[in-house]
């Protein structure tokens, strides 16, 4: 029999925190990673804690709190420490972007661990449960998944040299620029992490082109025929991001409802919470 569940899902960075106990606690750095599975829930209620936005939902019979950081090691570790709850479940979710060929737009990455690019003596271990249950999820939906250590940046890289010089240097598959940060925060209030992340550019994806080029670009139609060659990269990586970011909506859900699972909780209750 089911039995009544809550979760905290946080889009990551005291105002109005709600004191009630979650269970499960997902991390995004951006409204545009949780915008599909937010149509998926029933939004109750809304706030800001500091940077962060806070949402709380509603999914087959639990609540969720749903918290979008920024994007950012600082942003991140202030979301994922300012959770008044503590949950027992915190996973950071989003984008990542790959360190080695054989990762490709669209593949998962579970972190077996996290680590810190500045200094990659400084690593937090992922929770064995929730690895081992987001595997599972994976398995079952036949999505093509690694687990393997994430390194977490301080900047976005994106040139070929840069990333192949992290991966010596860290021994990661994947980078972003959360995760760890989030595993810190989670380790600091006892709850156990975890991270879900899909891969939104290759190693030899091309570096982006400045933003502001396309920045109001309709009303600089004037500018266009210089304009094209970025204007067509920015298309090309947004339409492969997108189509990325549809591989999370799987197997969050199917996770959201292996946590609701009494075996699964009772079972946890004996295991070492701590990452």
């Amino acid at each position: 029999m089911s039995i009544p569940f809550k979760i905290c899902l946080i889009y990551t960075s005291t105002d109005q925190m709600s004191k009630e106990k979650y269970t499960l606690c997902f991390v995004f750095a951006m409204g545009v990673e949780s915008r599909r599975f937010l149509k998926r829930v029933e939004i109750r209620k809304r706030w800001k804690v500091g940077h962060a936005t806070h949402r709380e939902v509603f999914f087959e019979g639990g609540e969720f709190l749903v918290i979008r950081s920024g994007i950012g090691f600082q942003k991140a570790l202030a979301a994922s420490k300012n959770v008044n709850s503590c949950p027992d479940y915190m996973l950071s979710v989003g984008t990542c972007g790959a360190l080695v060929h054989d990762l490709t737009p669209g593949d998962i990455v579970l972190a077996s661990e996290t680590i810190y690019s500045e200094d990659p003596s400084v690593r937090v271990k992922c929770s064995g449960r929730l690895l081992a249950a987001s595997e599972a999820v994976c398995s079952k939906l036949g999505l093509n998944y690694r687990v393997a250590p994430i390194v977490t940046s301080d900047r976005a890289v994106f040139l070929r040299s840069e990333r192949e010089k992290l991966k010596l240097r860290c021994g990661a598959e994947a980078v972003d620029m959360e995760s760890h940060a989030i595993g810190v925060g989670a380790a600091s209030i006892g709850s156990s992490f975890g991270v879900i992340r899909v891969v939104s550019d290759g190693i030899d994806s091309p570096p982006l082109p400045d933003r502001s080029i396309i920045k109001n670009w309709r009303n600089r139609l004037h500018e266009l025929p210089k304009n094209i060659g970025p204007l067509l990269a920015w298309w090309k990586f947004l339409k492969s991001f997108n189509a990325s970011i549809k591989k999370l909506d799987g197997p969050l859900i199917e996770l959201t409802r292996t946590i609701h699972k009494s075996n699964f909780s009772d079972t946890f209750q004996t295991w070492n919470k701590r990452p």
